[in-house]
C-alpha cells in the first residue's frame, strides 16, 4: 500500500470513529430526557399526537436560568435553557424583582427589605441538558425588561430551546423612568439582538462555557412583544439566519398606526406569525391585521378574544395581591409618568381576559410556530383548530400557505 493510500485509509478510520462518537453522543443526549430524539443535529422533544393543545403545558425538560452580559454595552441578557428533570428537582425557582429596573433615584424610595418579586421560570446553577438546542431571542416591549414575559420564555426552554432576552437599554423601564443615559442609547434593538446571537454563538464555541456545544445558532427564532415585535421583524429582515419571527401585539407595519414602513423588501421573507388581543388599545387589532396583510407567505395571525396589550407579559400578575404595580408605586410614592399608565395597565382589569387564562394558548401557538418553521414538525397540526381548542380565548385565526 502506498503512503497516499495509507493516509486515505487512516482518514477513513478517523472519520468513521468521529461518526460513531457523534452518534453515541446523540444517543446519550436523547436518552437523558425521556421523549426526545435528535433531529437536524438538535435534541427535540417528541410529540406523539401533534395537535392544538400539545404545547399548552410544559415540555419534558427542566428549565435552567442564568444571566449573561453583552460585551457591546454591558446590557444583561437573561437566558433560559433545557436542563434534565433530575438537575432541577428540589431546586428553588428563580425570581426577579421589578424594583431592580428602577433608576437609582427612585430605588431610594423603596423601604429596606421591600421587594416586588415574581417567579422567573428557571432554576439557577444547573447544567444544560446534554444535546444541542435552537436559539430563540426575545425582545421586550417599550418600558419593559428582559424578564417581563417569563410565563413564555421559561416555558419555551422546557420544549428544547435556548431562550435569550437582552435588556434594551435605550427603551427599558429604567430608561423610560428617567434612568442614566450615556451608553444606554447607543445601540438599536436589532443591534442588541444581533449582539445577543453573537454572544450565544461565542458561548457555544467556548470550551469553558456551560453552553459549549449546546446552542444551535444556525436555527434562530425571533420573538418580541409590542415594540419588541417590531424588533423581531426587523431582525428577520437584517439577519438571514433568523428562521421565523413572531410578533406579540407588535409588528413593523400598521400595528401602531403606520401606513407602511417603506418598500416591500423591508418585510421579512421568512415565515412569520402575529398574535393580538381584540381589546388591545396600545396596538389595536385593526393595525395588527394590516401588518399581517403586508407580510409575505407563509404567515399566520391569531386573535385573542377580549385580551389587552399585556396578555403577553407577566406584568398584570406581578404584585397583583397588593393591587398591581401602579397601586404599589402609589403607596410607595414612586412617581409614574401619566403617559406610561395606559401601557402599564392595558389588559389587566375586567372585562379584559385575565392573562393567565390566555397563556396556555400563547405558549401553544408560539411553540408550534417555532417547531414547524424550524422543521421539527412537518405538519402544521399544532397551529390548527385553535378556535375550537380554546373556546372564548381564540376568536379567529388566519393563515396563508407558501405560494
Amino acid at each position: 500500500m502506498t503512503c497516499a493510500a495509507t493516509g486515505i485509509a487512516l482518514l477513513a478510520l478517523v472519520s468513521a470513529a468521529a461518526t460513531a462518537a457523534t452518534a453515541a453522543t446523540a444517543a446519550t443526549a436523547s436518552s437523558e430526557v425521556p421523549g426526545t430524539h435528535i433531529q437536524h443535529g438538535d435534541t427535540v422533544p417528541v410529540v406523539a399526537h401533534l395537535g392544538p393543545t400539545s404545547f399548552s403545558r410544559p415540555g419534558p425538560f427542566g428549565v435552567g436560568e442564568t444571566t449573561l452580559t453583552l460585551p457591546t454595552d454591558g446590557a444583561p441578557v437573561e437566558v433560559w435553557y433545557p436542563a434534565t428533570p433530575t438537575a432541577v428537582a428540589g431546586g428553588a425557582e428563580a425570581t426577579y424583582d421589578v424594583a431592580a429596573w428602577l433608576p437609582p433615584a427612585l430605588r431610594k424610595l423603596i423601604p429596606a427589605g421591600f421587594a416586588v418579586t415574581y417567579p422567573s421560570g428557571g432554576v439557577r446553577g444547573v447544567a444544560v441538558a446534554p444535546g444541542r438546542y435552537p436559539l430563540v431571542v426575545f425582545s421586550h416591549g417599550y418600558a419593559g425588561f428582559r424578564d417581563q414575559s417569563t410565563f413564555l420564555t421559561g416555558d419555551l426552554a422546557s420544549w428544547g430551546f435556548v431562550v435569550a432576552a437582552p435588556d434594551h437599554l435605550s427603551r427599558d423601564l429604567t430608561q423610560v423612568l428617567g434612568g442614566p443615559t450615556g451608553a444606554t442609547a447607543k445601540t438599536t434593538d436589532v443591534q442588541d439582538l444581533e449582539a445577543t446571537i453573537a454572544l450565544l454563538a461565542q458561548q457555544n464555541r467556548d470550551a469553558s462555557s456551560p453552553f459549549h456545544g449546546h446552542v444551535d445558532t444556525g436555527r434562530v427564532g425571533a420573538v418580541g412583544h409590542s415594540a419588541g415585535g417590531a424588533a423581531a421583524e426587523a431582525l428577520a429582515v437584517a439577519d438571514p439566519h433568523v428562521t421565523t419571527f413572531i410578533g406579540l401585539a407588535g409588528a413593523t407595519v400598521g400595528s401602531f398606526g403606520q401606513a407602511t414602513t417603506g418598500p416591500a423588501s423591508e418585510v421579512p421573507r421568512q415565515p412569520g406569525m402575529l398574535m393580538s388581543g381584540t381589546a388591545d388599545t396600545i396596538a389595536p387589532e385593526k393595525g395588527m391585521i394590516a401588518a399581517y396583510r403586508h407580510m409575505h407567505s407563509p404567515k399566520r395571525l391569531v386573535l385573542l378574544q377580549g385580551a389587552g396589550h399585556l396578555v403577553f407579559a407577566d406584568i398584570c400578575e406581578v404584585g397583583s395581591a397588593q393591587g398591581g404595580l401602579l397601586a404599589i408605586a402609589n403607596a410607595l410614592h414612586v412617581p409614574v409618568p401619566a403617559s406610561l399608565v395606559p401601557l402599564a395597565t392595558d389588559g389587566c382589569k375586567p372585562p379584559d381576559t385575565p392573562p393567565p387564562q390566555a397563556w396556555p394558548t400563547i405558549r401553544q401557538a408560539v411553540t408550534a410556530q417555532l417547531r414547524h418553521a424550524l422543521g421539527f414538525d412537518a405538519s402544521a397540526a399544532g397551529l390548527l383548530g385553535l378556535v375550537r381548542a380554546y373556546p372564548g380565548i381564540v376568536t379567529a385565526t388566519s393563515a396563508s400557505p407558501t405560494p
